[in-house]
Protein backbone atom coordinates (compact mmCIF):
# COMPACT_ATOMS: atom_id res chain seq x y z
CA UNK A 1 0.00 0.00 0.00
CA UNK A 2 1.13 3.85 -0.59
CA UNK A 3 1.07 6.04 1.86
CA UNK A 4 -1.99 7.26 0.40
CA UNK A 5 -3.89 4.49 0.78
CA UNK A 6 -2.20 3.95 4.17
CA UNK A 7 -3.49 7.13 5.75
CA UNK A 8 -7.34 6.55 4.36
CA UNK A 9 -7.71 2.79 5.94
CA UNK A 10 -5.73 3.33 8.85
CA UNK A 11 -4.61 7.14 9.76
CA UNK A 12 -6.01 8.74 13.00
CA UNK A 13 -6.12 12.80 12.70
CA UNK A 14 -2.92 14.35 14.66
CA UNK A 15 -2.60 11.12 16.21
CA UNK A 16 -1.02 8.25 12.92
CA UNK A 17 -0.03 9.38 9.54
CA UNK A 18 2.10 7.29 6.73
CA UNK A 19 4.34 9.08 4.57
CA UNK A 20 7.04 8.40 1.82
CA UNK A 21 10.71 7.68 3.85
CA UNK A 22 13.81 6.40 2.13
CA UNK A 23 13.41 3.49 0.12
CA UNK A 24 9.74 2.55 2.05
CA UNK A 25 6.93 4.13 3.85
CA UNK A 26 6.89 4.87 7.17
CA UNK A 27 4.09 5.69 10.22
CA UNK A 28 4.35 8.93 12.72
CA UNK A 29 2.54 8.20 15.65
CA UNK A 30 2.12 10.41 18.16
CA UNK A 31 -0.01 11.92 21.34
CA UNK A 32 0.62 14.65 23.89
CA UNK A 33 4.02 12.95 25.66
CA UNK A 34 5.77 11.80 22.88
CA UNK A 35 6.14 10.79 18.73
CA UNK A 36 7.35 8.08 17.36
CA UNK A 37 8.77 6.92 13.41
CA UNK A 38 8.30 3.45 12.31
CA UNK A 39 9.42 1.80 9.07
CA UNK A 40 7.63 -0.69 7.49
CA UNK A 41 10.67 -1.97 6.18
CA UNK A 42 12.20 -4.29 9.18
CA UNK A 43 8.89 -2.70 11.93
CA UNK A 44 12.31 -1.00 12.47
CA UNK A 45 11.10 2.22 15.07
CA UNK A 46 13.27 4.95 13.78
CA UNK A 47 12.73 7.27 16.56
CA UNK A 48 11.10 7.84 20.17
CA UNK A 49 11.01 12.06 20.89
CA UNK A 50 9.42 13.09 24.22
CA UNK A 51 7.35 16.39 24.24
CA UNK A 52 10.42 18.11 26.03
CA UNK A 53 12.63 17.94 22.50
CA UNK A 54 14.30 14.43 24.16
CA UNK A 55 15.45 11.94 21.12
CA UNK A 56 15.85 8.83 23.04
CA UNK A 57 16.78 6.59 19.93
CA UNK A 58 20.09 6.60 18.10
CA UNK A 59 19.98 6.39 14.53
CA UNK A 60 23.55 6.54 12.49
CA UNK A 61 24.10 9.35 9.96
CA UNK A 62 25.72 7.17 7.98
CA UNK A 63 22.67 4.51 8.25
CA UNK A 64 22.05 2.65 4.82
CA UNK A 65 18.35 2.75 3.37
CA UNK A 66 17.99 -0.06 1.17
CA UNK A 67 16.62 -3.29 0.22
CA UNK A 68 17.95 -6.20 1.51
CA UNK A 69 20.16 -3.61 4.01
CA UNK A 70 19.18 -3.46 7.86
CA UNK A 71 18.75 -0.18 8.66
CA UNK A 72 21.92 0.93 11.55
CA UNK A 73 20.05 2.36 14.63
CA UNK A 74 17.04 3.06 16.28
CA UNK A 75 14.86 -0.65 17.58
CA UNK A 76 15.31 -3.39 14.43
CA UNK A 77 13.80 -6.84 15.40
CA UNK A 78 16.35 -9.71 15.38
CA UNK A 79 13.92 -12.60 14.83
CA UNK A 80 13.41 -15.67 14.27
CA UNK A 81 17.22 -15.92 15.28
CA UNK A 82 19.75 -13.64 16.94
CA UNK A 83 23.29 -13.40 15.77
CA UNK A 84 24.62 -16.23 13.00
CA UNK A 85 21.90 -19.00 12.25
CA UNK A 86 23.03 -21.71 14.86
CA UNK A 87 23.21 -24.19 11.99
CA UNK A 88 23.59 -22.32 9.02
CA UNK A 89 26.19 -19.34 9.14
CA UNK A 90 25.40 -18.78 5.26
CA UNK A 91 21.92 -17.43 6.68
CA UNK A 92 21.47 -13.68 7.16
CA UNK A 93 22.65 -12.74 10.41
CA UNK A 94 20.12 -11.99 12.98
CA UNK A 95 16.64 -13.17 10.77
CA UNK A 96 15.02 -11.95 7.87
CA UNK A 97 12.90 -10.05 10.10
CA UNK A 98 14.55 -6.19 9.82
CA UNK A 99 14.72 -6.83 6.11
CA UNK A 100 11.02 -7.80 5.40
CA UNK A 101 8.39 -5.57 4.37
CA UNK A 102 5.52 -5.81 7.03
CA UNK A 103 1.85 -4.61 6.28
CA UNK A 104 -0.17 -2.77 8.85
CA UNK A 105 -2.68 -4.98 10.85
CA UNK A 106 -3.96 -2.03 13.22
CA UNK A 107 -3.84 1.53 14.20
CA UNK A 108 -6.04 3.24 17.52
CA UNK A 109 -5.92 6.12 19.61
CA UNK A 110 -6.73 7.08 23.02
CA UNK A 111 -6.32 10.39 24.68
CA UNK A 112 -3.39 9.44 26.16
CA UNK A 113 -2.17 6.18 23.90
CA UNK A 114 -1.38 5.87 20.40
CA UNK A 115 -0.93 2.51 19.12
CA UNK A 116 0.56 0.88 15.79
CA UNK A 117 0.32 -2.83 14.88
CA UNK A 118 2.05 -4.73 12.09
CA UNK A 119 2.54 -8.23 10.88
CA UNK A 120 4.62 -10.99 9.08
CA UNK A 121 3.82 -13.72 7.86
CA UNK A 122 4.97 -17.11 6.39
CA UNK A 123 5.37 -16.57 2.29
CA UNK A 124 7.17 -18.81 -0.40
CA UNK A 125 10.48 -16.39 0.83
CA UNK A 126 10.44 -17.00 4.18
CA UNK A 127 9.68 -20.53 4.03
CA UNK A 128 13.06 -20.98 2.21
CA UNK A 129 15.11 -19.67 4.91
CA UNK A 130 13.20 -20.80 7.89
CA UNK A 131 10.83 -23.85 7.15
CA UNK A 132 7.64 -23.10 9.73
CA UNK A 133 4.93 -21.35 9.13
CA UNK A 134 3.99 -18.85 11.24
CA UNK A 135 2.69 -15.11 12.33
CA UNK A 136 4.84 -12.31 13.54
CA UNK A 137 3.40 -9.21 15.41
CA UNK A 138 5.43 -5.85 16.17
CA UNK A 139 3.32 -3.67 18.32
CA UNK A 140 3.98 -0.01 19.26
CA UNK A 141 2.57 1.57 21.93
CA UNK A 142 3.06 5.06 23.10
CA UNK A 143 2.16 6.92 25.85
CA UNK A 144 4.15 8.71 28.66
CA UNK A 145 6.60 5.78 27.21
CA UNK A 146 7.38 3.89 24.34
CA UNK A 147 6.77 0.09 24.46
CA UNK A 148 7.52 -2.49 21.52
CA UNK A 149 6.03 -6.07 21.42
CA UNK A 150 7.19 -8.72 19.53
CA UNK A 151 4.21 -11.38 19.22
CA UNK A 152 5.22 -14.38 17.62
CA UNK A 153 2.32 -16.48 16.64
CA UNK A 154 3.30 -20.73 15.57
CA UNK A 155 0.81 -21.61 13.37
CA UNK A 156 2.47 -24.63 11.94
CA UNK A 157 1.81 -28.53 13.26
CA UNK A 158 5.27 -28.90 14.90
CA UNK A 159 7.46 -26.68 17.23
CA UNK A 160 9.73 -24.27 16.79
CA UNK A 161 12.53 -22.14 18.41
CA UNK A 162 12.98 -18.83 18.53
CA UNK A 163 16.15 -16.55 19.54
CA UNK A 164 15.79 -13.11 18.89
CA UNK A 165 16.06 -9.30 20.36
CA UNK A 166 14.69 -6.10 20.38
CA UNK A 167 18.04 -4.13 19.27
CA UNK A 168 17.51 -0.91 21.16
CA UNK A 169 19.91 1.99 20.18
CA UNK A 170 20.20 4.54 22.39
CA UNK A 171 20.85 8.43 21.64
CA UNK A 172 23.72 9.34 24.50
CA UNK A 173 25.61 12.26 24.12
CA UNK A 174 29.29 10.37 24.73
CA UNK A 175 30.24 6.52 25.67
CA UNK A 176 33.28 7.66 27.34
CA UNK A 177 30.47 9.44 30.15
CA UNK A 178 27.42 7.57 30.19
CA UNK A 179 27.34 4.88 32.83
CA UNK A 180 24.21 1.79 33.06
CA UNK A 181 22.86 0.72 36.59
CA UNK A 182 20.91 -2.47 37.31
CA UNK A 183 23.69 -4.94 35.90
CA UNK A 184 25.08 -5.35 39.45
CA UNK A 185 25.78 -8.97 40.42
CA UNK A 186 24.49 -9.99 36.86
CA UNK A 187 26.46 -13.02 35.28
CA UNK A 188 26.91 -12.74 31.51
CA UNK A 189 28.81 -14.58 28.33
CA UNK A 190 31.50 -11.99 27.69
CA UNK A 191 31.83 -12.45 23.37
CA UNK A 192 34.48 -10.19 22.94
CA UNK A 193 36.47 -11.82 25.58
CA UNK A 194 34.70 -15.48 25.01
CA UNK A 195 34.14 -16.38 28.48
CA UNK A 196 31.79 -16.20 31.59
CA UNK A 197 31.85 -13.69 34.23
CA UNK A 198 30.15 -11.84 36.73
CA UNK A 199 29.40 -8.19 36.85
CA UNK A 200 30.72 -6.67 40.12
CA UNK A 201 29.98 -3.01 39.52
CA UNK A 202 26.87 -1.32 40.45
CA UNK A 203 27.47 1.23 37.34
CA UNK A 204 28.92 -0.29 34.29
CA UNK A 205 31.28 2.33 32.55
CA UNK A 206 32.57 2.25 28.94
CA UNK A 207 35.10 3.58 27.06
CA UNK A 208 36.09 0.51 24.50
CA UNK A 209 34.25 -2.55 22.81
CA UNK A 210 31.30 -4.32 24.97
CA UNK A 211 29.59 -7.33 23.87
CA UNK A 212 27.95 -8.98 26.78
CA UNK A 213 24.69 -11.42 27.03
CA UNK A 214 23.81 -10.95 30.73
CA UNK A 215 21.26 -13.78 32.25
CA UNK A 216 18.04 -11.61 33.36
CA UNK A 217 18.35 -8.41 34.46
CA UNK A 218 14.35 -7.03 33.61
CA UNK A 219 15.76 -3.40 34.27
CA UNK A 220 18.74 -0.91 33.33
CA UNK A 221 19.41 3.06 33.51
CA UNK A 222 21.30 5.01 31.29
CA UNK A 223 22.85 7.79 33.16
CA UNK A 224 24.09 10.48 30.74
CA UNK A 225 24.50 13.71 32.72
CA UNK A 226 21.25 15.57 33.85
CA UNK A 227 19.25 12.50 31.40
CA UNK A 228 18.56 8.98 32.59
CA UNK A 229 16.79 6.47 30.32
CA UNK A 230 14.64 3.79 31.72
CA UNK A 231 14.77 0.56 29.47
CA UNK A 232 12.10 -2.37 31.68
CA UNK A 233 11.43 -5.83 29.55
CA UNK A 234 9.61 -8.66 29.57
CA UNK A 235 9.56 -12.36 27.98
CA UNK A 236 13.15 -12.25 28.03
CA UNK A 237 16.30 -13.92 30.15
CA UNK A 238 18.86 -12.09 28.53
CA UNK A 239 20.08 -8.59 28.46
CA UNK A 240 22.54 -8.00 25.76
CA UNK A 241 25.04 -5.06 25.88
CA UNK A 242 26.95 -3.86 22.91
CA UNK A 243 29.13 -0.62 21.26
CA UNK A 244 31.33 -1.93 18.90
CA UNK A 245 34.38 0.65 20.25
CA UNK A 246 37.08 2.95 17.94
CA UNK A 247 38.31 0.20 15.99
CA UNK A 248 35.25 -1.79 15.16
CA UNK A 249 33.23 0.89 14.67
CA UNK A 250 35.84 2.27 11.88
CA UNK A 251 35.33 -0.48 9.70
CA UNK A 252 31.80 -0.13 9.96
CA UNK A 253 30.61 2.03 6.88
CA UNK A 254 27.26 2.79 8.43
CA UNK A 255 28.47 3.99 11.60
CA UNK A 256 32.05 5.43 12.13
CA UNK A 257 32.48 7.71 14.44
CA UNK A 258 28.67 8.06 15.76
CA UNK A 259 29.53 5.40 17.30
CA UNK A 260 30.48 7.54 20.29
CA UNK A 261 26.92 8.55 20.38
CA UNK A 262 25.46 5.32 20.81
CA UNK A 263 24.86 2.42 23.56
CA UNK A 264 23.04 -0.69 22.66
CA UNK A 265 20.73 -2.48 25.55
CA UNK A 266 18.53 -4.84 24.25
CA UNK A 267 15.66 -7.53 25.44
CA UNK A 268 16.77 -10.99 23.52
CA UNK A 269 15.98 -14.22 23.90
CA UNK A 270 19.40 -16.07 23.47
CA UNK A 271 21.46 -18.71 24.90
CA UNK A 272 19.56 -20.85 26.95
CA UNK A 273 16.82 -18.29 26.84
CA UNK A 274 15.94 -19.52 23.45
CA UNK A 275 12.55 -20.20 23.46
CA UNK A 276 10.18 -23.08 22.12
CA UNK A 277 6.94 -22.76 20.72
CA UNK A 278 3.85 -25.28 20.43
CA UNK A 279 1.74 -25.25 17.51
CA UNK A 280 -0.99 -22.76 17.96
CA UNK A 281 0.71 -20.90 21.23
CA UNK A 282 2.32 -17.48 21.04
CA UNK A 283 5.17 -15.62 23.06
CA UNK A 284 5.66 -11.89 23.34
CA UNK A 285 8.99 -9.86 23.60
CA UNK A 286 8.81 -6.65 24.87
CA UNK A 287 11.03 -3.44 26.27
CA UNK A 288 9.46 -0.36 27.23
CA UNK A 289 11.29 3.01 27.59
CA UNK A 290 10.64 6.12 29.23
Amino acid sequence: MNPEDLNQQFGIENKVKFEEFEHTTAAIIKNQQAAAKISLYGAHVLNYQTNTGDELLFVSPHAVYQEGKAIRGGIPVCWPWFGTHPLDASLPSHGFARTSIWQVVNTSAKENETLIELGLSSNEKTLKLWPYQFEARLIVRLTDKLKVELKTINTDNKPFEVSAALHSYFNISDINVVTLEGLANTPYVDDVEKCDALQNENLLSFGQRIDRRYRTANQALIHDGEKKISIEKAGSGITVVWNPGKELAMQMPDLLESYKNMLCVEAANSLDDTITIQPGKEHILSTTIA
